[in-house]
């Protein structure tokens, strides 16, 4: 038996059936509603999770140069070792991790900003306070992670 397609069919139907009813679906009444309430808040949203972003993929660029760090450091050799290389790396590592810092400070500081304002008097602002410190503790646990992780590779390479 051939199959036959009758997906526009079904469309239409469902079309001509919304068309005649005078009451408007009742998703499409939330999701106006909750599209009103996004606008207001996507300014400073958008701003945290901007800058969050930029700060998880800084702490992942310094990681990746980490680990390039990491691997000139257990090269035994002597006649391939770098130590030009090993010292700029390191130099650059520890700028990336200073400006991480001040990164997460200011991100520390535009989420007080945004409590000052009074964003958290409803239970949604609450909701969005408690992610905004959720995520900036886990920025810096993951940057407390990378600066272990610089410190023991510096280790590795003075042994």
């Amino acid at each position: 038996m051939p199959t036959q397609d009758r997906t526009n069919e079904f469309k239409t139907c469902v079309d001509s059936i919304r068309n005649r009813s005078s009451i408007p679906p009742r998703g499409a009444e939330v999701r106006q509603r909750l599209l009103q309430s996004s606008d207001k808040a996507s300014g400073s949203k958008s701003e945290f999770s901007r800058m969050a972003s930029a700060i998880g993929k800084d702490i992942s660029s310094t990681s990746i140069k980490l680990n390039k760090l990491a691997q000139l450091a257990k090269r035994k050799t002597l006649f391939d070792d770098r130590p030009v290389e090993i010292s700029e790396l390191t130099f650059i590592i520890k700028q990336d991790i200073a400006h991480i810092n001040k990164q997460i400070a200011a991100l520390q500081a535009h989420r007080k900003q945004q409590n000052a304002q009074g964003a958290n008097k409803t239970v949604e602002g609450k909701q969005i306070d408690e992610h905004h410190g959720n995520i900036v503790m886990m920025l810096q646990g993951k940057l407390a992670n990378t600066s272990m992780t610089f410190k023991d590779v510096l280790e590795v390479r003075t042994q």
